[in-house]
């Protein structure tokens, strides 16, 4: 029973997340704080390591998660 509950959630999840992430990855471009971030790493000349990439990625991801978290609360 766990195995087809596994892989009924698993291909629901692959089912909305891979064109949710197709969708970011081609609008990105167009994302203003992106392509200043872009620009300011192109203008200086310098190439962003995976570290960085990473650092901006998960510092993103805390604000999110602390705006949403804030915006529920103050509902309530």
């Amino acid at each position: 029973m766990w195995y087809g509950v596994f892989l009924w959630a698993l291909v629901s999840s692959l089912f909305f997340h891979v064109p949710a992430g197709l969708l970011a990855l081609f609008t990105l471009r167009h994302h203003k704080y992106g392509a200043a971030i872009a620009g300011v790493y192109r203008a200086a000349g310098k190439q962003m390591i995976p570290f960085e990439a990473l650092t901006l990625g998960t510092g993103q991801t805390f604000c999110v998660v602390v705006v949403s978290f804030l915006r529920i609360l103050a509902t309530l």
